[in-house]
């Protein structure tokens, strides 16, 4: 663990109840902010409530006791806090940021949003909110083919579970099954409170004791069992689609992995930016109107994709190429390349620690994934220590045959 930026210090305390408060106080800052991040997401769902986690992250947002969806909507806006929450497949985030000031002021206000009613009507409301979202997404083929992809690849894991859940599983979630998972998983000793910026650390712990050391502790999330993933070809049409699409998935190193810098760096390298291998040799030439490749870490399993969008005549080229890119990688990096993206991503982690709700990210995520905290600066010193042969130690661990394979293409 690195000392943080000069004038930054990191501080931490935990309630009785199990709360942990971790907080990146810069007395310099014009702001901060706070949130409470959730260890449990779409993954850690039972399959018939796939979507729940998601569900009851807009039922948060309704109110409790006396205080409507409207009163906590006014509230946040007289302080003029910029507010909102995430479900993914394996957390659930609520956060605000303000002026140092009013951020304590607001903090009750966000603490009621983790103990909402869930009222009868206000399920049913948000219930055919969130099926209309789900309808959106339908249209929209990346998400058809990768979700489609992802239910296959981790067929018998919840890795496969969709965040929004399904028409058939939102449309028969209850006030009691909700209620249930609630009182399982948003207990204080699954839950942890991250803040950044000027920061008064010790009011901020005084005013979670108050608002949240009351809260008992829960079982928590299930143990997460390791996926197995399979071997899978999926393969869809739909209607009013003029271009193809294609994905190409394969294990990848996990986000506890010690090289995941440089996993993620083979991947910026194959199709990160304008400047990227993938871009060169199908973008470029017109082959594709679109191709890149990424590293997606989740805990206890991670995938390389890489995907491309084309006209359909030139889909099988385009597929070839991918391929002809993923088994030539090895020898098509080079200094020059590694270099640039060093440069790239140590920059962007820079920069999404410019502002109080980037440092409040970033505790936050790490805590969920390693129960621990890094400092911006060290980092970025990891960032830029990796070298080729940490490149070639991934590719000599990881092979970069795809194991999934899917293909959306216009319907005949």
């Amino acid at each position: 663990m690195s000392a943080p930026s000069e004038g930054v210090a990191y501080r931490q305390h935990q309630l009785e109840n199990g709360l942990v408060i971790s907080a990146e106080i810069d007395p310099q800052a014009v702001s901060a902010a706070c949130g409470f991040f959730v260890d449990t997401g779409a993954r850690d769902e039972p399959s018939a409530l796939m979507g729940v986690s998601h569900f009851l992250e807009h039922m948060a947002f309704k109110g409790s006791g006396e205080l409507t969806g409207e009163d906590i909507d006014r509230a946040f806006d007289d302080l003029g806090l910029d507010h909102n929450a995430w479900t993914s497949a394996e957390a659930t985030a609520f956060w605000i940021h303000a002026r140092p000031e009013r951020l304590l002021e607001g903090f009750p206000i966000l603490s009621t949003l983790l103990r909402p009613e869930l009222r009868g009507q206000d399920l049913e409301d948000e219930r055919k909110v969130i099926l209309e979202e789900i309808a959106m997404y339908e249209d929209e083929p990346f998400w058809v083919l990768i979700e489609g992809l992802l239910e296959r690849y981790y067929a018998q894991n919840g890795l496969g579970h969709r965040v929004l859940g399904t028409n058939a599983t939102v449309g028969s979630i209850s006030r009691e099954a909700m209620s249930s998972y609630h009182a399982e998983r948003y207990g204080p000793n699954n839950m942890m409170l991250a803040a950044a910026g000027n920061i008064d650390f010790e009011s901020l712990v005084e005013l979670a004791e108050a608002n949240a050391g009351h809260w008992t502790s829960t079982p928590g999330r299930p143990v997460r069992e390791s996926p197995q993933q399979q071997t899978v070809t999926f393969e869809v049409e739909k209607d009013n689609l003029a271009q193809q699409y294609i994905v190409l998935m394969m294990p990848a190193p996990d986000r506890k992995h010690p090289k995941y810098h440089a996993a993620s760096m083979l991947m910026q390298i194959l199709g990160g930016s304008e400047s990227d291998l993938l871009h060169w040799d199908l973008v470029d030439p017109g082959l594709a109107e679109h191709a890149s490749a990424s590293h997606d870490m989740r805990d206890g399993s991670g995938e390389f994709v890489c995907w491309a969008v084309s006209d359909p005549s030139r889909a099988d080229e385009v597929e070839a190429r991918l391929r002809e890119q993923l088994a030539g990688l090895r020898t098509n990096i080079s200094n020059d390349a590694l270099s640039r993206v060093r440069a790239r991503v140590a920059t962007g982690a820079a920069l999404h620690g410019e502002l109080p709700r980037g440092r409040m990210s970033r505790i936050g995520r790490r805590w969920l994934s390693h129960r621990d905290w890094v400092s911006i600066e060290d980092e970025v010193e990891r960032i830029q220590q990796v070298t080729m042969g940490d490149l070639h130690e991934i590719l000599d661990e990881w092979s970069l045959e795809p194991q999934a394979v899917g293909r959306l293409r216009p319907a005949q």
